[in-house]
């Protein structure tokens, strides 16, 4: 199963202990012709550098009373101090410099233009950040020229050399980058020390020359930060073996540097080395997928090592069960922190034998089923099973690539497995023959069980490609098994799409409102406008993100209801969506569709998805329910409101409602057909039911769904908090909790699509009677509203596409 390699001074265990650091005395990490690369990594680092960004150019004005502590304590240091503050200032600056300069002598020409177009949007983005913070233009030179110049924000001194020096980063060796990076944490220190920033000011300052860093980065790539053949070569030879005629793999999968050559006895080797930014992509991919996808048996491994440690042992354990796959000639780690695999590569992918004969494919088809059976009879979920994994030599099949692999894997990452396989076969010999190979291997009740986990976050990337291109629909061939094997497919009804009637049904009820609310309060439309016009900018941007948070929160209640484990970033997405059908259907009741709909998608049972939809639901409405009830006992809040018309409105509302349910009830009672039909329906969802309410006695689902929904409220609250308070009038948090809890109760009960009308009545009145000016209660309700229901269909509107598209919906 394993090939050792010839004796040498490692033994074949860990390579580079001998290894010359030839890397440590140069500056560069890669040659000139190393192809470049954007990275997820660098969409990450930018996303979070702006964020940092705005978050302390927020903070600053006026300054937290802990950063002015803080401050104090590092400007208490001795005097003579100034001077090695002084020091480690001019050293970034100089080491930048010096980083600048060597590119031309280098002659490094394309990382000179990163470098310069890095200072070109770092001085651009410090400009526009200290006139937007402070309101006026920073004195320039007199901030770069002084020794101790006057505290800027952000502070140039930070954000220019740090431009260079991030921007420069992924060119350069390790020894440098660490340098390069303990001087820029020295210098933010230095620059509080002396006065020359603030702590915030020092933090927005890197976050600039990041900011402008990781853009240029996007702009044109970066290295790829991976070992060059050379590099390779001598890692090889280290451990014994000879290698030659080395290549690059046509296809780098993510994560690893790919390497195929031969060894001295003429058979195909493939090398794996996971460099720098390949561990950096594997980490940012498996993060992703953590994250976005139902997958609770993905390991997430943190170092390079234990990425070829866990492949090694996993390829190693297939072969051990008769699994035709590479052989593992040696693993280990070189001086520069890379990993390396050295496998003895076998037969030629799937995915690049197109002209084999029908027999020939259908034989393949056979093996296929056999291999995935011994390698769950050994507890391995490959997880990613398609035409390039897939391999063939002499006519066996084979399998390789166990990177993500499980060992010991769950009932669920098994069926995944299973049907990355049927729809493998579906694309080597058509619909009805891969059916009918699956039904000889597995059985009719193998199948049944396999067919709630056919959707599209069970493939792979390459298998939704290959059946876009074939125009294989995955519904098409999930109806085709249950017919096959004789079982009812899945009762997933469609979601009604917004329309221009819903539409018209939404903003005439806003306009009816705003002019009842208008003759109610007796406030004109001018002074709603001059109140919007001067409020607080900066206090209606965090009434926004606030409101925007919520659907975190929200999505976490959603994961606590859930009877199994969902991936949290489609139900975010879930969570965008459901403000989208809000506009045209009632609250509670969207939420209730709209969840089971997604439930039912990720192969929970009809009764399960909506006792799961109902509960997450009613979780809500019992926490407002005890909220209201908890401020009105135990504070001096009180519901001193006026419903005189809302109510009127509401109560006719209801009876319409209850009208129509006692006809349904009537119906049903008296003909035999329906009522047979709905006893039998509900006995099999009250079954399913109890499973979901069961599920509630595990602490953590129940702090997830109590929790979000707490969380949610409260939320909501701190936002409208937030636009009062940018209005110019401060409310108390009790009398805002409960005007926003009584506002979502009735919004939520009456059969009024986002409760329009009704919420944006009780919101202004609640505020008028709480302190607020008339005109100032108006226009914080509108924010208010136009933050949490008015603008949030908009990209709720694009997350309910992606979520019908990726077949989640």
């Amino acid at each position: 199963m394993v090939d050792h390699a010839p004796d040498g001074p490692t033994g074949g265990a860990v390579i580079g202990s001998e290894f010359e650091p030839r890397r440590s005395r140069r500056l560069f990490a890669s040659p000139a012709s190393e192809p470049r690369a954007r990275r997820l990594t660098d969409v990450l680092l930018l996303v979070g550098s702006v964020l940092v960004l705005l978050i302390v150019s927020v903070a600053e004005f006026p300054t937290p009373g802990f950063v002015v502590a803080f401050t104090a304590f590092l400007r208490s240091a001795p005097n003579f101090l100034d001077s090695v503050w002084q020091i480690s200032i001019d050293l970034l600056a100089l080491f930048a410099f010096v980083l600048l300069v060597a590119t031309f002598v280098k002659r490094r020409l394309d990382v000179a233009r990163d470098l310069v177009l890095a200072l070109v949007i770092a001085t651009v983005v410090w400009l526009l950040v200290a006139r937007w913070a402070q309101g006026e233009w920073p004195a320039i030179s007199r901030s770069l020229r002084s020794a101790q110049p006057e505290s800027w924000y952000p502070s140039p001194r930070l954000a220019l050399p740090t431009a260079i020096i991030v921007a420069i980063a992924p060119h350069l060796t390790r020894p440098i980058r660490r340098l390069g990076r303990w001087l820029i944490i020295l210098g933010s220190g230095a620059v509080v020390a002396l006065g020359a920033a603030s702590p915030l000011g020092a933090t927005a300052g890197v976050m600039v020359g990041s900011t402008a860093a990781f853009g240029v980065h996007l702009i044109f790539g970066s290295s790829a930060g991976r070992p060059s053949l050379a590099d390779v070569e001598r890692a090889l030879s280290k451990v014994g073996v000879t290698a030659r005629s080395l290549t690059p793999a046509a296809r780098q999968r993510a994560g690893a540097f790919e390497v195929t050559g031969e060894d001295s006895n003429g058979d195909q080797i493939v090398v794996k080395v996971y460099g720098r930014d390949a561990h950096d992509s594997a980490l940012a991919s498996t993060l992703w997928r953590t994250l976005w996808y139902r997958d609770p048996g993905v390991p997430l491994r943190l170092g390079r090592l234990q990425q070829v440690e866990h492949e090694a042992f996993v390829t190693l354990l297939a072969a051990q069960f008769d699994v035709l796959t590479e052989r593992v000639v040696t693993a280990g780690a070189t001086v520069d922190d890379d990993a390396i695999l050295v496998l003895r590569g076998h037969g030629a992918a799937l995915a690049e034998l197109t002209d084999m004969a029908m027999t020939d494919r259908a034989a393949l088809v056979e093996q296929l089923w056999s291999m995935v059976a011994e390698l769950h009879r050994g507890g391995i979920a490959h997880g990613k099973i398609d035409s390039e994994t897939l391999i063939v030599e002499g006519g066996r099949l084979g399998i390789v690539d166990f990177g993500g692999a499980s060992v010991g894997a769950s009932p669920a990452r098994m069926q995944s497995d299973r049907v990355q396989s049927l729809l493998a076969a579906v694309l080597l010999v058509g619909i009805g023959s891969a059916i009918a190979s699956a039904v000889t291997a597995l059985g009719s009740d193998e199948l049944a069980a396999m067919l709630p986990y056919m959707q599209p976050a069970t493939l792979t990337s390459r298998q939704r490609r290959d059946m876009k291109a074939a125009e294989i629909d995955l519904d098409d061939v999930r109806a085709f098994v249950a017919t096959a094997i004789g079982v009812e497919e899945p009762a997933l009804q469609k979601l009604r799409r917004i329309s221009v009637g819903s539409l018209l049904r939404v903003v005439l009820p806003a306009v009816a409102v705003i002019a009842i609310t208008s003759a109610l309060a007796g406030f004109d439309f001018e002074g709603v406008l001059d109140q919007i016009l001067g409020a607080t900018w900066w206090l209606l941007v965090l009434g926004f993100a606030l409101a925007q948070i919520v659907r975190i929160s929200q999505a976490v209640s959603t994961l606590g209801a859930s009877p199994k484990p969902l991936p949290f970033g489609p139900v975010y997405a879930l969570q965008l969506s459901v403000a989208f059908v809000t506009v045209a259907v009632p609250s509670y009741a969207a939420r209730v569709a709209m969840s089971v709909r997604f439930f039912q998608r990720q192969a929970v049972p009809a009764g399960a998805a909506l006792a799961a939809g109902a509960l997450d639901t009613m979780t809500t409405f019992f926490v407002e329910v005890i909220g209201i009830s908890a401020m009105l006992l135990f504070t001096p809040a009180s519901l001193d409101f006026d419903f005189s018309e809302t109510g009127q409105a509401a109560s006719r509302l209801l009876l319409i409602a209850g009208v129509l349910l006692g006809v349904i009830l009537v119906a049903v009672v008296v003909v035999g057909r329906l009522r047979h039909f709905v006893v039998e329906w509900a006995k099999r969802l009250g079954t399913e039911s109890v499973a979901v309410i069961r599920g509630l006695r595990s602490p953590r689902r129940l702090a997830l769904l109590i929790g979000g929904n707490i969380a949610s409220e409260i939320l909501f609250t701190l936002s409208l908090g937030a636009f009062a308070l940018a209005m110019g009038t401060s409310v108390s948090f009790a009398d805002l909790l409960l005007i926003h809890l009584t506002v979502s109760l009735l919004a939520g009960l009456v059969p009024v699509p986002g409760g329009v009308g009704v919420a944006e009545a009780i919101l202004t009145m609640g505020l008028i009677r709480a302190g607020m000016p008339d005109d100032a209660a108006f226009a914080a309700v509108i924010a208010y509203r136009a933050s949490t229901f008015y603008l949030p269909p908009i990209w709720g509107y694009f997350a309910m596409h992606w979520l019908e598209r990726s077949r989640y919906l």
